[in-house]
């Protein structure tokens, strides 16, 4: 497997170069959040462009439901085996708690 390494004599021109590894990892960040603020400025503008178009339609504030249908209570699914162990009972604060000794 090769290995490549920079090696660099001069302090100035490695300066330079350490600057420049800086800013371009300062450019990638600005980047990043440059992207960031276009995707919250586009879901504000698609989120108010909605609540006007149902402002304007005269649309209910309320979220749609569905119609005509009923729940029933038989329809429920429901383990086929019996639980393991029967449900543990409340402990009341008269209790003691456990002593670990």
């Amino acid at each position: 497997m090769r290995t490549y390494s920079l090696t660099i004599k001069n302090r100035l021109t490695a300066t330079a170069v350490a600057v420049g590894v800086v800013g371009v990892g300062v450019l990638i960040v600005f980047v990043g959040f440059a992207l960031l603020a276009a995707l919250t400025v586009t879901g504000a503008v698609l989120g108010t462009g909605f609540a006007a178009y149902r402002w304007l339609r005269g649309a209910k504030a309320g979220l749609p439901r569905a119609r005509g249908v009923d729940l029933d209570p038989a329809l429920e699914v429901r383990p086929r085996t019996p639980p393991l162990a029967t449900p543990a009972e409340h402990a009341t604060i008269d209790d003691d708690p456990p002593s670990s000794t």
